[in-house]
């Protein structure tokens, strides 16, 4: 286990392929996902069921695993049990003097009294991992539909600042 991190309420840890399965179930918890379970309470592997036989996240696992661009998290609580997941990306560009952005994506921490705690202590974690990374810009990408989630990264200092738009190349699951 590579630990990344300990904060006060959480330990992040980069994500093995036994991870999966718990990954693939915290996003599923979100209103915008397909398989979305409603519920304000921590969610079990028994409530959201079985993974979808269909998807293909083994292979996307090798594929993030193996790129050191990437970094596949997961957030464990005091218990070590999986709390939450994220993945942050790094991009070399050519726009802004040729920086690199790091891209945060599938941002998920399990329903609970503490999780706005964990999360704001884990975001705040990633700006000093993506500054020590070489990072000019951390950017957060999520869903127009997660309102609810726009104003908590407001409050950690981040602002609307590009569109971006979106053409699927493939049918949905």
């Amino acid at each position: 286990m590579e630990i990344l991190a300990e904060l006060d309420g959480a330990t992040i840890i980069r994500a093995t392929r036994e991870h999966i399965p718990t990954i693939e179930r915290l996003l599923a918890d979100d209103p915008t996902s397909p398989q979305h379970v409603a519920t304000t309470t921590l969610i079990s592997d028994e409530v959201l069921g079985p993974t979808p036989g269909d998807s293909d996240l083994e292979a996307a696992f090798e594929r993030i695993d193996s790129d050191p661009n990437q970094s596949l998290l997961v957030i464990l609580d005091d218990s070590d049990r999986i709390i939450g997941t994220l993945q942050l990306s790094f991009v070399t560009t050519m726009a802004r003097g040729g920086g690199i952005r790091a891209f945060c994506s599938g941002a998920r921490i399990r329903a609970g009294a503490d999780s706005i705690a964990i999360g704001k202590e884990v975001f705040a974690w990633m700006v000093g991992y993506a500054k020590s990374r070489g990072a000019r810009v951390l950017m957060v990408t999520t869903d127009k539909d997660r309102a609810h989630i726009h104003g908590f990264f407001t409050t950690m200092g981040f602002r609307a600042t590009h569109d971006a738009l979106t053409l699927p190349l493939c049918p949905s699951k």
